[in-house]
């Protein structure tokens, strides 16, 4: 079976890399250089930003790209627009390449118009082609002449639809909306009329209110000095009281009733807790001293413990040949371009590790034999 090697892989790569970047390069620019192709040339006063690799259309289907723009030579005005056209499609001499705009946002297109088929008088790979231009405006409604008229029409619309709506004897339109509304607001120019010779009545009875609260403040103004002395009378007796200390006893009996309490019940919990703990240390020694457990087994295991000792004695070969051969772990296999050119590791003939091996063997059997 035939096999390639990886230089060959990454050269049929790179190649296939190459000829797309080169096929992607010219399709921005406008030539599909996988589908074969005419080139036509047309003349234009005024392109209206018509930029290369912009699409050819011929009634929505697109034919096309503009391959390049360049400006005449012979006058220094003439924009020259080279159109790269699909071989499969025939049009005739008189075809006029028209710019036209594809959306609001500003971006352009060519638009080949065709007056007849093409039978026998078909442009030639060269030749050049009329040139026009339109708006988007022109390009959505059409010539100028045609905006009266679609106005026209539209401003008759809006008269028709407006009169249907605004009709109160027509059940389905806004008319005997319009009407009740009318009424609506007429009826909240009446309330709102009630509510202001309401308020013109309420405004007596609020004034008598303001006076009776004027000559309840008089009062308390004149009174203002027994009602001091009676203040201060109060104030006397409630200091009279606290001299007394009879108060004082009963809450220093209270506070050290509640203290001694406290402290009983926090020595409970004390005592409860600790007895749990001892039982618990109690339990889990029981355990250690039985084997039950990863801990237990492992301070009852004598197979855990011989090989603890059989893993620290293969470390210590391990550090030892490390520090004796460091080239047998330093060394990096690489593999990019043909064979491996570092040789594989040999062991050595008499290695320690296999006489450690040996020794661990015996020690089990001789350990199984004794159970």
């Amino acid at each position: 079976m035939f096999k390639l090697n990886n230089e060959t892989k990454i050269a049929l790569l790179a190649i296939a890399a190459l000829a797309l970047a080169i096929w992607g390069f010219k399709f921005l620019k406008g030539i599909n250089i996988l589908t074969p192709s005419r080139v036509f040339y047309v003349k234009y006063q005024n392109v209206d930003q018509l930029r290369p690799s912009s699409p050819v259309f011929v009634k929505g289907f697109q034919v096309g790209m503009v391959k390049d723009m360049y400006v005449d030579k012979t006058d220094d005005q003439t924009i020259i627009a080279v159109l790269n056209i699909d071989k499969n499609i025939d049009i005739p001499k008189e075809t006029v390449a028209t710019i036209i705009g594809l959306t609001l946002m500003g971006g352009k297109a060519v638009e080949l118009v065709i007056p007849y088929a093409c039978d026998g008088n078909c442009a030639k790979s060269g030749d050049y082609l009329q040139g026009a231009s339109k708006s988007f405006l022109q390009t959505v409604v059409g010539e100028p002449g045609q905006i009266d008229l679609y106005t026209d029409r539209l401003q008759a619309g809006l008269t028709s639809v407006w009169d249907s709506i605004a009709d109160p004897n027509d059940p389905k339109g806004a008319g005997r909306s319009i009407v009740a509304l009318e009424k609506s607001l007429l009826n909240i120019e009446i309330v709102t009329a009630q509510l202001s010779r309401l308020l013109e009545t309420s405004t007596k009875g609020i004034a008598a209110t303001a006076n009776n609260t004027a000559e309840l403040t008089r009062m308390l103004n004149a009174n203002s000095k027994d009602i001091t002395n009676t203040l201060a009378n109060l104030s006397a007796i409630s200091q009279q009281l606290k001299e007394a200390g009879l108060d004082k006893s009963s809450i220093k009996a209270s506070q050290a009733i509640d203290s001694i309490t406290y402290s009983l019940a926090a020595l409970r919990t004390t005592l409860q807790t600790t007895t749990k703990t001892i039982s618990r240390v109690d339990t889990l020694a029981q355990k250690l001293s039985s084997g039950q457990g990863s801990a237990g087994k492992m301070l009852t295991d004598e197979a855990l413990y011989n090989n603890l000792v059989t893993s620290t004695r293969q470390i210590q070969l391990l550090m030892q040949d490390l520090r004796l051969n460091p080239k047998r772990y330093n060394t990096v296999k690489l593999k990019l371009f043909g064979k491996n050119k570092t040789p594989n590791y040999a062991n050595p003939l008499e290695d320690p590790a296999y006489q450690l091996l040996i020794d661990s063997l015996e020690r089990d059997y001789l350990l199984k034999t004794k159970q």
